[in-house]
């Protein structure tokens, strides 16, 4: 009965709010590859889609007109992937606001499970400016 910050995670999840980060587009490309095992056979578009999702800003949430939420850099929506109250839940079973801070490794094993089950075509922001376009212009000047 510790409330929100009773457990180790929700203690993580309160610091989290505060401890947001706004990447550079190459900084960000070089931590997928480097951090987090990224192939570059898909890095462009992974780029392209924080690019129009987030800004790069992992302390991003967008309210959505269904009443769901969107958070972090990857825009993890509340309604299938992760759990907007205390605790985890939903298919990525992590809180939602862990995908605000500064450390990509829990949006990224989320980001994946999304990929892996509907590709790319899950993120509006990437159907709609970087499907059909060369991804490889965000991360080309990059390595």
């Amino acid at each position: 009965e510790g409330g929100l910050c009773g457990g180790p995670q929700e203690r993580k999840c309160c610091k989290e709010a505060t401890q947001g980060k706004v990447y550079e587009r190459c900084e960000f490309a070089r931590e997928l590859v480097d951090l987090h095992g990224f192939d570059f056979g898909t890095l462009g578009n992974w780029v392209c889609l924080a690019q129009h999702e987030s800004s790069y800003n992992t302390a991003a949430t967008n309210d959505n007109t269904n009443g769901s939420r969107d958070y972090g850099i990857f825009q993890i929506n509340d309604n299938y992937w992760c759990d907007a109250n205390v605790g985890a839940g939903a298919d990525c079973g992590m809180t939602c606001t862990s995908f605000l801070d500064s450390v990509l490794a829990d949006d990224v094993t989320c980001a994946k499970i999304i990929y892996n089950r509907h590709g790319f075509e899950a993120w509006y922001g990437w159907i709609n400016n970087c499907k059909n376009t060369n991804v490889e212009d965000y991360v080309s000047d990059c390595f």
